[in-house]
């Protein structure tokens, strides 16, 4: 037996965006549900991409605020400040350091990600001036250390290092940046594209160094005073920044007492539910199939932890039809000095069929994946910002880019004429032929991937271990028996719904702090002035206009949820359920 210090309808783990944004949305949709989140955070949630602008002086501490003041205790969501140690999937309660617990109907995993700093066994790594930046603390005391800083070196070869690199030259610092590949992003960005990017960065003041990493940290008297480079040579510094990435959190997969798949990433499905019933993740931590290539790989970025926070609370109170049901291809821009880099899909990945179109000129550059006339990849780098979520759109939906190849290559794509024009060709067919368009995404070659096995979770049952993956799975023990046995199992749990009913949600145009992701950026004057208005949501359909699957929706108002009487069934139904899984 246990003692449950409180129960809740629906605990989340976990106050980022993606928390917060699930409980919000939650409440919205069932408005007498108990809901809690617990966290170790010591402070509301914050706007993570603007942490940069934070850094160099441009937003104030009250300015990082996700969501406006108070909206935890208006929204009436129960935060506890604990560390959650364990789950007990069997009798639904959380382990709490301190020997609590905590009862839950529905449990989401927003645990996010830890940054993966340096070596362990790195000499110096303890000296003071060494900082990993990765949430507000770290940014405070770097603010707190700039003005005695007149050199710094910055560790990592990926847009937060650049970000930060940007950051200290802004302040006048010295900056050498280390990158440990022989070029910029290596996984997103091709040859020509890195050197651009670092051309640009040198001439704005910083040293690079390719193919070099750190062999030791200097100090004197317990303080960073220089770094040693593997090629064995003193660079002076009085700050070590390092950028070197992130890795999800997935401690309480770990620690669960019914196996929960998970490997760099928590397994989810489309509906963000684990291989364990009622536990759902989202955010960093989860990990999805990615639409091209079918493997599961995480998206730590905010506009995707947003809408994965809204479709997670969509599903757990039960209206399954305004969830988005796919995430599309991940992208990624960001404003480097006077060039805007965009990234959509994987533009470097080679799909079957697919053909390499560019065009490079002194400050432009542009890669395009094509397969016939669908785009699949997408790469640009200019002093223009091309329009993201419309490429992320015509990627997604699969469209034709017959007319509009060169616009798009050459940095010209007009969106809303392209967009006007499909609308209007769209209403033309209809009223001609009397049918509505189907729209059809594109189908991306890839090798078979076996979605995740169904286990009904009886005691006797060892931990799931996917075959595909092998020892990418982790888990505490494995049993030969139930890999043998996973063939002939289901993937779908019990309930279906009608996809039709599915809208896409954005988070464009919306008055929230959300708009700094996009507004933002290092080099540039143009800060999102952030909103003291309440923060609705986009998950409904318009009543104005007919939603389509080629055009982001938007909307002023949004009309009230009725909440539904059976969101949360009865414990003893949700223990006749057979427990089944999709991905």
């Amino acid at each position: 037996m246990h003692n449950t210090l409180e129960w809740a309808d629906i605990v989340i783990v976990g106050n980022g965006i993606a928390g917060l944004t699930t409980a919000v949305e939650a409440r919205r949709f069932a408005p007498d549900t108990r809901i809690a989140i617990i966290t170790e955070q010591c402070h509301p949630t914050i706007n993570t991409p603007a942490l940069k602008q934070f850094a160099i002086g441009r937003l104030t501490q009250e300015h990082l605020l996700a969501y406006p003041a108070g909206t935890e205790r208006t929204q009436r969501i129960r935060m506890v400040n604990a560390r959650v140690e364990e789950i007990n999937a069997q009798d639904k309660f959380l382990g709490l350091r301190g020997g609590y617990t905590f009862g839950y109907g529905s449990l989401i995993i927003a645990t996010g990600s830890r940054p993966n700093g340096l070596p362990a066994h790195l000499p110096g790594r303890e000296f003071d001036g060494v900082l990993t930046l990765h949430r507000l603390q770290d940014y405070l005391d770097l603010l707190r250390r700039l003005d005695g800083v007149e050199s710094a070196v910055v560790i990592g070869g990926g847009a937060h290092a650049i970000e930060t690199v940007m950051s200290l030259l802004h302040h006048g610092v010295e900056v050498s940046w280390l990158i440990r590949g022989k070029s910029f992003l290596s996984h997103m960005l091709d040859h020509t594209a890195s050197e651009m990017i670092l051309e640009n960065t040198r001439n704005a003041g910083a040293k690079i160094a390719l193919k070099t990493e750190l062999s030791g940290i200097v100090g004197r008297v317990g303080s960073v005073v220089g770094v040693i480079t593997n090629h064995d040579k003193m660079i002076p510094c009085q700050l070590v920044l390092v950028c070197t990435g992130t890795s999800p959190v997935t401690t309480l997969a770990e620690h669960c007492t019914s196996p929960m798949m998970h490997g760099s990433g928590i397994y989810v499905d489309d509906q963000f539910r684990t291989s364990v019933r009622d536990i759902y993740a989202v955010g960093d931590v989860a990990a999805r199939k990615d639409p091209q290539t079918g493997v599961y790989e995480t998206r730590a970025q905010w506009y995707s932890a947003v809408l994965q926070g809204r479709s997670a609370a969509a599903v757990v109170t039960g209206h399954h039809e305004l969830a988005t049901q796919s995430m599309g291809v991940p992208w990624h821009a960001t404003h480097v000095a006077d060039l805007y880099m965009l990234t959509v899909g994987n533009p470097l990945r080679m799909l079957e069929g697919a053909t390499i179109v560019t065009d490079h000129s002194k400050n432009k550059y542009c890669r395009m994946t094509v397969i016939g006339d669908r785009l699949v990849g997408y790469l640009s780098i200019g002093t223009a910002q091309p329009d993201s979520l419309a490429i992320k759109s015509i990627i997604d939906e699969g469209l034709s880019i017959r007319r509009i190849k060169k616009a798009l290559l050459k940095g010209e794509f007009d969106a809303r004429k392209y967009f006007s024009q499909r609308r209007s060709q769209a209403a033309l067919d209809m009223v001609t032929s009397g049918k509505i368009p189907v729209v059809k995404p594109i189908s991306y070659p890839m090798a078979p991937v076996r979605s995740f096995p169904v286990v009904a979770h009886h005691p006797s049952h060892a931990p799931i271990i996917a075959a595909q993956y092998g020892p990418a799975v982790h888990s505490s023990t494995t049993s030969v028996s139930t890999v043998s046995a996973i063939a002939n199992m289901k993937t779908l749990h019990a309930e279906t719904f009608d996809t039709s009913l599915v809208v896409l949600s954005s988070l464009a145009d919306q008055p929230t702090m959300h708009d700094l992701e996009r507004d933002t950026r290092p080099s540039t004057g143009n800060i999102a002035v952030p909103s003291r208005k309440d923060i609705e949501s986009m998950l409904l359909p318009l009543p104005s206009r007919t939603v389509t699957r080629s055009l982001w929706s938007y909307s002023d108002k949004t009309p009230a949820v009725k909440a539904r009487k059976s969101s949360f069934p009865p414990p003893e139904q949700r223990q006749s359920e057979k427990t089944n899984f999709l991905l």
